[in-house]
């Protein structure tokens, strides 16, 4: 039993960690993009434009989640 519990909380943190990565890549997308630029983003099933500061903004706070998570995994393991 324990061992599966191990497991599933490996499985979830290796999730987290790809989420966090794919934040920070998009981020680092976005900035490369120049200001005047529109860029779109997914919210649920449909695509958003938005100028690229708001973007970056909304990248930032879901990475700033997906990190608080992991924290809070690492912290419980």
């Amino acid at each position: 039993m324990a061992a599966a519990a191990g497991k599933e909380v490996d499985m979830k943190k290796m999730e987290l960690m790809k989420e966090v990565r794919a934040h920070q890549v998009a981020i680092g997308e976005l900035n490369n993009l120049p200001p005047s630029r529109a860029a779109y983003q997914k919210t649920c099933n449909i695509f958003f434009r938005k100028d690229i500061k708001s973007a970056v903004a909304s990248q930032q706070k879901q990475l700033d989640i997906a990190k608080a998570k992991l924290q809070k995994l690492d912290q419980a393991s």
